[in-house]
């Protein structure tokens, strides 16, 4: 490989178009080569804002013919794993989008071809990459955080009024990565052992199957969390919540901000109550008594999904050129990914509790 990656993204939908303009903020790391979309209509906005890259209506003939060293896959769900194992095939390293696969069996495929591929596979977690995760990631390493006893997750986005016929009947606790991907990054990968999931179905009358579905996970070290998402619920939004409870006391996190009461840091709060930390720009000023968040935190704040896709772009780069390993690997994104799919199989069975089974423990 040069010095710069030859790059293709597969899609030209609004977060593909989003994704090919933060790489032309990294210019240094990135060439933006190939583009593709079956919709005609979805490529010409593409060739409308970046010329530069050849487009094709095909993704295999992008992975064929258009020349590139990696790719974006901004792709639907149901076809993530398919293309992702089209472009290892291929040798084409890959930045593949969540959730990572769409069933138990694409687990276990996934698996294998990255196993065999000479090109990396990096899962793209951006909510790995938000400042809340990485506050987080910051007050562990600092040894203020404390030993996990338990976690309250939440993912709520009203989307009854999206016209994407796979939503009226998506299992929203597939859709999963968004909350456990932050807490596997801030409890050292301790992978998830077992699962209970019930949903509110349709109770509402809104003419999607699931209005909520509620899971409660447990890992072999009996950490226990509650994860809910509510995709057909009104609410503004959308919103990402985590509710970390140790042995040191309480932390809230949210996209823009942290709420917290630890006993380390008690002694910079007035009556010993929970300190709020601004994480984000948008009217808020940086936290003057406690020096944690990095600069470029704030600097990069407003660019996708607050800041983190750049975050990760840099990521993926720096590993691909300077041949690290993948900052976020397939085992993180299938043990991010895999617990909401048996999640899934246990609401089916109203709650069943389900033994959750990864690839490298068959």
């Amino acid at each position: 490989m040069s010095d710069k990656i030859k790059l293709g993204v597969l899609g030209c939908g609004p977060r593909a178009l989003q994704m090919a303009a933060i790489t032309k903020l990294m210019p240094e790391r990135f060439v933006l080569t190939a583009m593709s979309d079956p919709d005609e209509k979805a490529l010409e906005k593409g060739k409308a804002k970046f010329s530069e890259a050849t487009f094709f209506r095909s993704s295999d003939d992008l992975l064929d013919k258009g020349g590139v060293d990696a790719v974006i896959t901004e792709i639907p769900p149901s076809v993530h794993t398919e293309y992702v194992v089209k472009a290892l095939e291929r040798n084409i390293h890959v930045l593949g989008e969540i959730p990572a696969v769409d069933s138990i069996e694409e687990g276990d495929l996934l698996w294998k071809k990255v196993q065999e591929s000479k090109a990396m596979y990096m899962c793209a977690s951006n909510p790995n990459y938000r400042a809340k995760t990485l506050f987080g990631k910051k007050l562990k390493e600092m040894g203020l955080l404390g030993k996990i006893a338990y976690i309250d997750t939440e993912y709520m986005h009203d989307m009854r009024k999206f016209t994407d016929q796979w939503r009226k009947t998506y299992e929203s606790c597939r859709y999963c990565t968004h909350s456990l991907g932050p807490i596997l990054a801030l409890t050292d990968g301790e992978e998830f052992t077992s699962v209970s999931c019930m949903s509110t179905y349709d109770r509402i009358g809104c003419g999607r199957s699931h209005n909520a579905m509620a899971a409660i996970l447990h890992t072999q070290n009996n950490i226990v969390v509650r994860f809910l998402t509510a995709f057909a619920l009104p609410y503004k939004g959308p919103a990402h919540t985590t509710r970390i409870i140790t042995d040191k006391g309480i932390v809230e996190l949210r996209n823009e901000s942290a709420r917290l009461w630890l006993e380390g840091l008690n002694d910079f709060s007035a009556e010993n109550g929970f300190l709020e930390i601004p994480l984000t720009p948008g009217g808020a000023t940086r936290p003057s008594g406690l020096k944690i968040i990095d600069e470029e935190l704030f600097r990069y704040a407003s660019w996708g999904h607050n800041g983190s896709d750049i975050y990760m772009m840099e990521d993926f780069a720096d590993a691909l050129l300077n041949g690290k390993p993948a900052p976020i690997g397939i085992r993180e994104g299938l043990a991010m990914t895999l617990p909401g799919i048996f999640a899934a199989q246990s609401a089916r069975e109203g709650g069943a509790l389900k033994k959750i089974v990864y690839p490298w423990s068959k």
